[in-house]
């Protein structure tokens, strides 16, 4: 039974097609999920060499057996790899996967 609901997502390497992410609430952040990086580049509005560690919020299946049941999406970032909070670095595009 899918159980969707927020939770935070950590990317943790963005190639030019595929980023990886990880998300708290799913396989206690041991297993990385898919996503495409244009996607990730056009909801932030950050470069691909920037997505790496940066932080997002995201609605996602976190009852999935696997990464491909996840089904992530309504993705928005909330803070760069340095962790600066986005508040006071940019606001945010509204822009949704």
């Amino acid at each position: 039974m899918a159980e969707y609901r927020f939770t935070l997502a950590r990317i943790v390497r963005a190639g030019p097609v595929t980023a990886h992410a990880v998300l708290n609430d799913w396989a206690h952040g041991q297993i990385t999920v898919p996503v495409p990086t244009l996607a990730l580049s056009q909801i932030s509005g950050l470069p691909r060499q920037e997505l790496a560690g940066a932080v997002f919020e995201v609605m996602a299946n976190t009852a999935a057996a696997t990464d491909t049941d996840i089904d992530p999406h309504g993705w928005r970032l909330l803070a760069l790899s340095d962790g600066e909070d986005l508040a006071t670095v940019r606001p945010w595009s509204g822009v949704t996967t």
